[in-house]
């Protein structure tokens, strides 16, 4: 699967995690950030390994090295952001963790040497005055759930780099199962040493319904389909596919927690749209 058709995939994607802002937003409040993670990847985990249970007779070190640095990016990212939540406004979160559309083709550019098209600084152009737009409608003080937030961006980057960079390379599947199972271990042990008394099965349904949305869709499925259709995309279209997650951060909280946003925020989510679509102009994959 090829070009515009993979492209899509990873549109889904973004649909998936920007319907989760909300969700993560309400069980946090609830439980403790690493409790909540340490269930939601390892229902990923074992979700990966009893469908793909055949391919891991492939695993060597090689998946162990670069899934593992994959899967630190990603549980600093997910940490921060999930922390971060706390302390600010999910539509806020969503729009900060977007700015990782900036970051990634800068270091794309001087880490990786990624070659970045003109169409696609154009896209990163469009994509960045949305996301500024989208902000401005919000609360413009910067507190410390933004600035934990704006740290999970740059490890979302480093996220979205490297798994451009070793799924071309590497069994995707693998690689995926390896960065979940990294951001499980990683956050038990977290939630083992900061929140041990909350490690318990005696939570309401609504809790465990949210731990299972967000572990089979929002993980398991989406850093599948990321690990699989990544690969016949740069880092910096992804980044700017990815940049779309906000306007749907936004629809879902309004939907689901009332959070509203104005014309101006709306306005920036149709730059960011026009951004993915120029980008896709004039080059191929």
């Amino acid at each position: 699967m090829k070009g515009i058709q993979a492209e899509i995939y990873l549109l889904i994607i973004v649909i998936i995690w920007g319907s989760t802002f909300a969700l993560i937003k309400g069980v946090i409040e609830l439980i403790p950030p690493y409790t909540y993670l340490t269930y939601r990847f390892l229902l990923a985990v074992l979700i990966l390994v009893v469908i793909f249970w055949k391919r891991l007779k492939k695993f060597n070190i090689m998946i162990l090295k670069k899934g593992s640095l994959i899967g630190i990016f990603l549980f600093l990212a997910y940490t921060l952001q999930t922390v971060g939540i706390k302390y600010t406004t999910a539509t806020k979160a969503g729009f900060i963790t977007g700015l990782s559309v900036v970051l990634v083709p800068i270091i794309s550019h001087f880490f990786i040497k990624e070659k970045i098209n003109r169409n696609s600084v154009i896209g990163v152009v469009l994509a960045f005055a949305g996301l500024w737009f989208l902000n401005y409608s919000s609360s413009l003080s910067f507190n410390l759930g933004d600035f934990l937030v704006l740290l999970c961006a740059f490890c979302f980057a480093m996220h979205i780099i490297s798994v451009g960079l070793f799924s071309k390379k590497l069994d995707y599947v693998l690689l995926a199962i390896t960065q979940i199972t990294v951001v499980f271990i990683l956050s038990l042990l977290m939630a083992l040493i900061f929140e041990r008394p909350a490690i318990h099965l005696s939570y309401s349904a609504d809790i465990w319904w949210s731990i299972v949305i967000t572990g089979i869709f929002a993980t398991a499925l989406a850093f599948y389909m990321q690990n699989r259709f990544q690969r016949y995309s740069t880092a910096t279209k992804t980044a700017i596919i990815f940049s779309g997650e906000p306007i749907f951060a936004a629809m879902f909280a309004y939907l689901l927690l009332g959070e509203k946003v104005g014309l101006v925020a709306w306005a920036g989510g149709l730059l960011i749209i026009f951004g993915m679509i120029v980008s896709q102009k004039g080059s191929t994959l």
